[in-house]
């Protein structure tokens, strides 16, 4: 008994640390990420990225703020500020929605700046930038013809026409204004981690129905999207949005209550047959087999995705 309370224990401390350097780190990844979007103006900044960012940083955060008020209140604190970051973000995606006009809302929010991209794209420019003070364009024909005071010397000249930079950036369809059905589908994805809380505290946390009406929440939004007319085009951001919110699904394999009643017995002894049956698998899958639990109750929330 003594030494269970120690590898308890001993858990329950890791999970604490590790959630603080995840959090840190995004954050850092986060901020750094801003101040590149400003010095070098990525784009045009919307009306609702300062409170995007806050709900990144929210969404970075709260398993860490939810692990640390467990830690020090107990159970009653920990869902105590678990409904008031869920009330939060349920109100900031809402004003994203309807005061922003924010179409489908990413998760996190803000997500971090592809740095491939920009230096590529500041690569282009500054092909752009060379291309046009050594040469200029004939306005009939638009070929691109080499300036006498930019061209290189005899020895050095390849005698080929200059070819303007190419642009690799993808053509897609800009982001797709939500119709009412759509815009629907969108809320019941936000009001979703609510009304599991609600739920949850009528019914109980191991009861069925609060986890069939978070799926029936999830499936119906997906399929108002599914259902949408031909000629409502999205785009690649919005796609992307949408297939991760689909496999997302798997994960309520691994939420309560259908965790403990089908996956958690045949997860432990696919576990326990890799560790006996494959050379050096115990030194993986015996650590694994101690973590799950703990794991499956600080991340496999409704609200946590």
């Amino acid at each position: 008994m003594f030494l269970f309370s120690i590898k308890e224990r001993r858990i329950n401390t890791s999970n604490v640390l590790s959630e603080l350097v995840y959090s840190l780190s995004n954050l850092l990844v986060l901020f750094n990420d801003r101040i590149i979007h400003s010095s070098r103006r990525l784009g045009v900044v919307g009306s609702g990225d300062k409170l995007k960012t806050w709900l990144t940083v929210l969404d970075y955060s709260e398993v860490f703020i939810e692990v640390s008020a467990r830690r020090l209140w107990g159970e009653k604190g920990k869902w105590f500020i678990v409904v008031i970051l869920q009330i939060f973000k349920c109100a900031g995606r809402l004003l994203l929605l309807f005061h922003h006009k924010e179409n489908i809302i990413q998760n996190p929010p803000m997500p971090p700046l592809q740095r491939k991209k920009v230096g590529e794209d500041t690569q282009t420019e500054e092909a752009h930038f060379r291309l046009n003070s050594a040469s200029f364009t004939l306005k009939r024909s638009g070929r691109v013809i080499r300036s006498v005071s930019a061209a290189p010397p005899a020895n050095c000249r390849t005698w080929k026409p200059l070819q303007p930079p190419n642009n690799n950036a993808e053509d897609d369809v800009p982001d797709h204004v939500l119709t009412e059905k759509l815009l629907l589908a969108e809320v019941l994805y936000v009001i979703k981690p609510v009304v599991h809380l609600c739920s949850m505290m009528f019914f109980g946390q191991k009861n069925w129905k609060p986890w069939l009406l978070a799926l029936s929440v999830d499936l119906t939004s997906l399929q108002l999207y599914k259902n949408r007319q031909s000629g409502q085009a999205l785009s690649r951001r919005q796609r992307l949005e949408l297939s991760r919110r689909s496999v997302g699904l798997l994960l309520y394999l691994l939420r309560s209550p259908f965790y403990e009643h089908h996956t958690c017995d045949r997860l432990q002894n696919l576990l326990h047959s890799l560790s006996n049956n494959l050379p050096l698998a115990r030194v993986v899958c015996n650590p694994i087999a101690q973590y799950i639990p703990q794991w499956q109750d600080t991340y496999f929330y409704m609200w946590s995705t």
